[in-house]
């Protein structure tokens, strides 16, 4: 198995992400998928949404689940244009994805906003509708997500770009270098009865 990004730079803002997803859960596994010239990594959270970002590189095979904690020693021990992201650990993977877009741009939420929301969301409220744009609303689990991953500050609060595409909505928050988000599915998924 290989996981392969040239720039260093990349590497670190990946190996940051991956980072921040492994400081809040501790066991999260971390999905690869090879978009031809580009690897984008998808990670679950405590808060029940995604977390992704994408450089330029490649991975083999092209879609490949591993450990968080393998994965972030890769990236920032190794730090190497080539390394083993670890151990394969597909049948770990749950829930789906997104599709490739287009995403529609439908506004931006103060990062003050995130800090508000987070500091009066109970456990309870997570999916109480916290902002709401062009439609498309934004449970407070998505902003708690935000300001667990640490992006606000990281960001030098900057607004929180909104997008959705249907289906999905997305908030790109993190580092801009490597296209870091948050992304939540619209509405649940119907069961299918059998």
């Amino acid at each position: 198995m290989t996981l392969a990004v040239p720039g260093a730079a990349d590497r670190a803002a990946l190996a940051d992400v991956v980072g921040r997803v492994v400081r809040l859960d501790a066991a999260a596994v971390v999905r690869l998928r090879d978009r031809g010239g580009r690897v984008v990594l998808w990670a679950g959270t405590p808060f029940d949404v995604l977390v992704t970002a994408a450089a330029p590189g490649s991975v083999m095979p092209a879609d490949v689940t591993v450990p968080g904690s393998d994965l972030l020693a890769a990236l920032g021990v190794v730090d190497a244009p080539e390394v083993d992201p670890g151990t394969a650990v597909d049948d770990r993977w749950r829930g789906d994805l997104p599709g490739e877009g287009p995403w529609r741009a439908v506004g931006a939420i103060p990062a003050g906003e995130v800090d508000a929301v987070v500091g009066r969301t109970g456990p309870a409220a997570l999916d109480e509708t916290a902002w709401e744009a062009g439609g498309v609303r934004v449970p407070a689990r998505c902003l708690v997500a935000v300001a667990g991953m640490g992006w606000p500050e990281q960001a030098g609060a900057l607004p929180v770009a909104l997008a959705d595409d249907g289906s999905w909505l997305r908030l790109e928050a993190g580092p801009a270098s490597v296209h870091a988000a948050i992304v939540r599915r619209r509405r649940p998924r119907l069961a299918l009865l059998t």
